[in-house]
């Protein structure tokens, strides 16, 4: 049985910052369901590069 390809995307130097700016713009608008998501993206990609 085939095994499921798991998909991910890596933002890395001036693209990770970039998307932080992003996410941290006080005029963004965000429902508390995706700031969870955000946050806990976050979290594992953190805990990822500590591997």
């Amino acid at each position: 049985m085939a095994k499921q390809i798991e998909l991910e995307t890596v933002l890395r130097g001036e693209e990770a910052r970039a998307f932080n700016r992003y996410i941290e713009t006080p005029t963004q608008s965000f429902t508390p369901e995706s700031r969870a998501l955000f946050r806990e993206a976050r979290q594992l990609s953190k805990d990822w590069f500590r591997k």
